[in-house]
Order: structure tokens, then C-alpha cells, then sequence
């Protein structure tokens, strides 16, 4: 599918199914699955892992997660395949992890939902009607949500990129 392609596709539920700008969801989606190219199962375009607490049908998957530390250990049946040192004391793991494996795509964003909602987002739920505020917000508490240390750079280039597709659509 062509980007363009992705926006028109996930346009119309991204405005009705969960409370938060269109160019922010769109944008994670597009860069989480590559426009669309690499979507976990049917639905996970955000690459939401297994985490606590969650019985629902998952997937066993390679990707790609930075850390600060070159010791990270994953818990069986995830696995570390590789880990390279990278400039600036971060290191990044080739590793194998679970994934949520999603029946809908109302079900996959209903869920990425409740991930934005956890209390440790809470404090940028505030910001969500605008993308570039909301991708700073969810970077600079305690615990970030993406592992990628230029996560906020990357998002606002896809926001800028997602924008310009909308207004084509």
C-alpha cells in the first residue's frame, strides 16, 4: 500500500475511535509499521508488546528496541539476538518479543488507547489534540514511551509528513 494509501485507509478511524489527533496516530502507525509494510498479525501497526496483565493472542517477533544499558535481559520466550554499541552511551538490541496479535482494527486502537492512558502517560493525555506537544509529553516523564532517543525528532518529521498526506486525502 502507498502512503497515500495508509492515510486514507486509517483516516476515518483514527478521527472517531479514540480521543487524540489524527496526525499523531497516523504518524506512530506509519512509523511503527512502516507505512503499513510491516504490520504484527493483522491489526498491531503500533508494535504494542505482550506486556502485563494481557491474555489476549500474541506473536513471537524480531525487532529492533535502544537501551542505555548493554545488559538487558528479556524474560522466555523473548530473547536477545544482538546488541551493538551505539555513539552516546546508548546500545541497540536486535531482539525477539512478544507482540499482541489483534482481531480489528478497532480492537488495535482501542487498546493503544489504554496503553496512552497508563498513569505513567498520564501527564501528557493533556496534550493530545496536539501531536508535536503529545510526542514531547510522552518522552520526557520517567518512563518514555518509545526506546529510540531521537523517538520525538523521527515522530515530528512522520507528524509533518501524515499532514501533508491528510490534506491530499
Amino acid at each position: 500500500m502507498t502512503q497515500q494509501e495508509f492515510v486514507t485507509w486509517l483516516l476515518p478511524s483514527a478521527r472517531h475511535q479514540i480521543d487524540l489527533t489524527p496526525e499523531f496516530l497516523i504518524a506512530q502507525a506509519a512509523l511503527e509499521s512502516g507505512w503499513g509494510e510491516h504490520i504484527i498479525g493483522r491489526y498491531n501497526m503500533f508494535g504494542i508488546t505482550r506486556g502485563n496483565g494481557y491474555d489476549g493472542p500474541v506473536l513471537l517477533v524480531a525487532t529492533t528496541e535502544y537501551h542505555s544499558s548493554p545488559s538487558v535481559a528479556y524474560q522466555k520466550p523473548e530473547k536477545v539476538l544482538q546488541v551493538t554499541a551505539l555513539i552516546g552511551g546508548h546500545y541497540r538490541y536486535r531482539v525477539k518479543r512478544l507482540f499482541r496479535d489483534y482481531g480489528s482494527l478497532d480492537e488495535c486502537l482501542a487498546d493503544h488507547k489504554r496503553v496512552l492512558m497508563q498513569p505513567c502517560f498520564r501527564h501528557a493525555w493533556p496534550y493530545r489534540h496536539s501531536a508535536e506537544d503529545f510526542v514531547e509529553q510522552l518522552q520526557c516523564g520517567a518512563r518514555k514511551y518509545a526506546t529510540d532517543p531521537d523517538y520525538v525528532n523521527v515522530m515530528n518529521r512522520m507528524i509533518r509528513q501524515v499532514r501533508k498526506l491528510i490534506a491530499d486525502a
